[in-house]
């Protein structure tokens, strides 16, 4: 069993499972467009502790990132597996940005610019390596297209769960005192009912008339 926190929030995660899937698992905010098919190259995420617990890098991840990438600890979550147990912490790059918008948004431009630098350099390692597994016949197109819609179906889960309200604690049943139960039969607070009989009975006493 291994510890995984995610974002700042921990997580318990197995052995083989891939990033993605224990990101996915646990409802964390992470892109996966291609449905984990290494394609989209928006998985990313950046190892911060524990990157001797998983998997070393293959040479699907090698044609699609950049040495740059590489030495800032980025993997690729759809192709990363936790190897061994242990500690494990990461940031997915749609947290970063996030941060980013919150916090210095003047960083965006110079991070996109970056990040979409680093994918270019390495754009025809990845055209390569995916014509391979095409030819190889390991790019199965009804699985990919099965898979993206889960994965656009997990996005909209997400989204909903991020604007959902939080639940309401569970309320405690007692026994009304005699002013609540008044206020939610009549409408009206206790104290207004005793003025208004405290006012007939002056009338009735004084033989006043009441004012209309």
């Amino acid at each position: 069993m291994n510890t995984i926190v995610i974002n700042n929030a921990t997580y318990r995660a197995e052995p083989g499972e891939r990033l993605l899937d224990t990101a996915r698992k646990h409802h964390v905010h992470i892109g996966y467009f291609c449905g984990g098919n290494g394609l989209c190259q928006t998985c990313y995420v950046k190892v911060t502790e524990g990157m001797e617990n998983l998997s070393p890098l293959s040479e699907r991840e090698k044609a699609m990132l950049s040495q740059h990438l590489i030495d800032e600890d980025i993997r690729v979550a759809c192709l990363t597996t936790i190897d061994k147990p242990g500690t494990i912490k990461l940031v997915t790059t749609v947290e970063e940005v996030r941060i980013m918008v919150l916090e210095h948004p003047w960083e965006i431009i110079p991070y996109q610019a970056k990040m979409g630098w680093e994918s270019l350099v390495k754009l025809p390692d990845t055209i390569a390596m995916q014509a391979g597994r095409f030819f190889e016949g390991k790019f199965d197109g009804a699985e990919v297209l099965q898979d993206v819609v889960h994965a656009i179906t997990d996005g909209i889960d997400l989204l909903f769960r991020a604007f959902a309200p939080p639940e309401q604690p569970a309320t405690v049943n007692r026994v009304k005192s005699r002013p609540e139960v008044d206020r939610q039969e009549t409408g009206r607070p206790h104290f207004e009912r005793l003025m208004e009989t405290s006012r007939a009975q002056l009338l009735e006493e004084h033989s006043l008339t009441p004012i209309n």
